[in-house]
């Protein structure tokens, strides 16, 4: 089998905070590094979600996010409105308000 060689540059403390990671599971970088291409490969696609670190989310942004977890699990209901109309005067937004652009 050939082999290649790939490089990349990253941070030192990531490195280090990766390399902790993989070593308390048995693997190191190089097997890591293995795992995550042979299974983007099997998979067809990067194999997990790539999300950003709630920490960039503000607490409105959180929230909102939450709730929209719980309706898609039905844990709470969400409102319905008739029309688009219904929902813009719910929210006390004119329709020929300036920031209305449909």
């Amino acid at each position: 089998m050939k082999t290649a060689v790939i490089q990349t540059r990253i941070d030192q403390n990531l490195k280090e905070q990766a390399e902790a990671l993989f070593a308390s599971i048995g693997l190191d970088m190089t097997s890591a590094i293995r795992l995550f291409l042979t299974q983007s490969v099997n998979q067809r696609k990067i194999p997990f979600d790539a999300v950003a670190p709630e920490e960039h989310f503000n607490k409105e942004t959180l929230a909102a996010m939450q709730e929209a977890l719980d309706i898609s699990e039905g844990r709470i209901k969400a409102k319905r409105y008739n029309s688009f109309s219904e929902a813009l005067k719910d929210l006390n937004i004119a329709e020929d308000e300036p920031e209305y652009k449909p």
